[in-house]
């Protein structure tokens, strides 16, 4: 079989978010496809419940770094060493919380990387740079990228080089301007499918059909979104704030799991 495209995915405490990950990938997709995961030191019990998961689809290899390296330093570096195996035409770099939604995906998208374009993905949220796509779910011309040499580690969080700050840089430099997919954010858009939870949601089609959605937190759960709230000082409470933010959280992620799966079996049926 002759793979045209490979998914990258870095694994860190976010097992269940990748279910659905792979789930979609298995049900959306066109054509052939392998995964490449690496898991970033996890639980044992993550892990583990990784392994099972990977065992229900085909053509996906999966190996565990035990590092002590933790964050964006672990994450860029994982995606450094994934990026090495990649020999199909394009890939895909998926956050382990962010999945793809839309029958096809990859050939819409594939589909618009011409002329001068060469990468498409996620628009970056409204305080971060608009014209060029973050890695939140992002597609690449696969030759092209490997020309241009980009190194995903940090360099500096403080001044927003954050994992894969090289790619607008390096892209608009060699004359490759990026295509993204339209964020919208349920904080301000309440007509999409996640209008009562806290993630994003990604248009593209003309149809305007949801294309992507991204949680947002991955393996704190979502938790940390609500302590900047009017409810915050209530999660500061010693031990029962976490447990409540905790609560909080699972519940919000199992929601954004389960319409995911309504939306990608909406699709095949």
């Amino acid at each position: 079989m002759r793979f045209k495209t490979s998914i990258l995915i870095v694994n860190f405490n976010s097992s269940e978010f990748i279910e659905i990950s792979l789930y979609a990938l298995a049900k959306l997709t066109k054509n052939p496809y392998k995964v490449y995961l690496i898991d970033n030191g996890s639980k044992k019990k993550d892990y583990k419940n990784l392994l099972r998961i990977c065992k229900k689809y085909p053509n996906i290899s999966i190996e565990r770094w035990e590092t002590d390296l933790r964050g964006s330093l672990a994450h860029g570096t994982a995606l450094n060493h994934l990026i090495k195996k990649v020999d199909t035409p394009y890939f895909s770099i998926l956050d382990a919380d962010a999945t793809w939604l839309k029958k096809d995906w990859d050939e819409t998208l594939i589909r618009k990387l011409k002329g001068n374009i060469k990468v498409i993905g996620t628009q970056a949220p409204q305080f971060k740079p608009q014209d060029f796509p973050l890695m939140f779910a992002i597609l690449f011309e696969t030759r092209t990228f490997k020309k241009i040499n980009i190194d995903f580690r940090p360099k500096n969080i403080d001044l927003k080089q954050d994992t894969g700050y090289e790619l607008k840089e390096k892209y608009l430099k060699a004359g490759y301007p990026g295509k993204v997919i339209d964020m919208k954010n349920t904080r301000e858009f309440h007509k999409g499918p996640f209008r009562n939870l806290i993630v994003a949601e990604y248009y593209f089609t003309k149809k305007k059909e949801i294309f992507a959605s991204h949680f947002g937190r991955g393996s704190t759960m979502g938790a940390n979104k609500y302590l900047n709230t009017q409810q915050n000082l209530f999660y500061q409470i010693p031990i029962i704030g976490k447990l409540l933010l905790d609560y909080k959280g699972t519940k919000e992620k199992n929601e954004w799991i389960r319409i995911c799966k309504k939306i990608i079996d909406e699709q095949t049926k």
